[in-house]
């Protein structure tokens, strides 16, 4: 909460995407690293939560954040809700097509303004305009309209609340009886349907669970970008939240927070590289494979064990 008196703005605005993607990979792991469950599909969520909050603010009077927020988290929400009640009667390979397949399902009718014609010629001439492709301004919070200067630090501190909120919820929801479930579903679905475990009814709660803390990650990515483009709808950047989870560790709580951060700061240094930007992702994929399976968590609490546990 302090970083915005020690950091220029440009930084802050860094460390505010890092929060908001350790929220979008917190809530994707609930389903990944918890349930076992790999997902194509959550950019989805992450993108129709920005997108209808903007639709909110366009064909509306609403102009506050706090609409924008719940109206997008809804929406993110209900679609996980329809989704996941298709997908999660599937698991393993079917369970990631599947998902992928309805992901791209929805960047085709943004993509191809299906969506924006539902909303009429404003919506189709809205949708010539930018592609697809929609701009917010600076909304008020909590009744109040910021200057430019002051609108990313205040944003940040909502961003940081909302960010430590989402972390003590999915903390709490994967050490409840119902963690335990998914972890049993993700260790051997047979044997936990054979104690009683209803396998479908718990993977689809974890999937509309995992939908909102994504979903709310993308309307505050929305806000704090204030650019919102049919591609934060592909399936690829749904990749791009699970290299940052497996970069982190998917079996540690804080592991897919760590490769958030960590995933943030290589595309900021890699961003100002013409050629070669992706093949440090790669490169570093394949590092974290090979050497510390286990990701940048796992790695670090091994290295730590082995130094507590060594002879003297």
């Amino acid at each position: 909460m302090a970083m915005p008196a020690a950091l220029a703005p440009y930084p802050l605005f860094i460390l505010a995407n890092m929060l908001v993607l350790a929220i979008a990979c917190l809530g994707l792991n609930l389903l990944y690293g918890t349930a076992g469950s790999l997902s194509f599909g959550h950019a989805a969520f992450f993108g129709i939560a920005a997108y209808s909050g903007a639709f909110l603010y366009r064909f509306s009077s609403a102009e506050s954040f706090e609409a924008y927020f719940a109206s997008g988290v809804l929406a993110a929400s209900l679609l996980a809700a329809v989704i996941g009640f298709f997908c999660a009667r599937t698991s393993k390979i079917f369970f990631a097509i599947l998902t992928l397949s309805f992901c791209m399902i929805v960047y085709s009718l943004f993509i191809n303004g299906a969506v924006f014609r539902l909303f009429g010629g404003l919506g189709w001439a809205l949708y010539l305009l930018g592609g697809g492709a929609m701009f917010l301004p600076r909304l008020s919070i909590l009744g109040t309209v910021y200057a430019p200067e002051a609108f990313i630090p205040v944003l940040y501190r909502v961003i940081v609340v909302a960010f430590v909120f989402s972390a003590l919820v999915l903390w709490r929801i994967t050490a409840s009886p119902f963690g335990l479930a998914l972890r049993a579903i993700r260790d051997n679905e047979t044997r936990a349907a054979f104690v009683g475990i209803p396998v479908w009814r718990y993977r689809w709660f974890a999937f509309i669970l995992s939908g909102l803390f994504v979903g709310a990650a993308g309307s505050l990515y929305g806000e704090l970008a204030r650019q919102i483009t049919p591609e934060q709808l592909h399936w690829l950047f749904s990749a791009k939240l699970i290299l940052a989870i497996v970069l982190g560790g998917s079996r540690h709580f804080l592991g897919p927070v760590v490769g958030a951060f960590l995933f943030v700061g290589i595309d900021e240094v890699a961003s100002q590289w013409t050629v070669g930007r992706y093949m440090a992702f790669g490169i570093l994929l394949i590092f974290v494979v090979l050497a510390i399976p286990r990701g940048i968590a796992g790695g670090v609490i091994t290295a730590l064990e082995w130094q507590r546990t060594r002879p003297r």
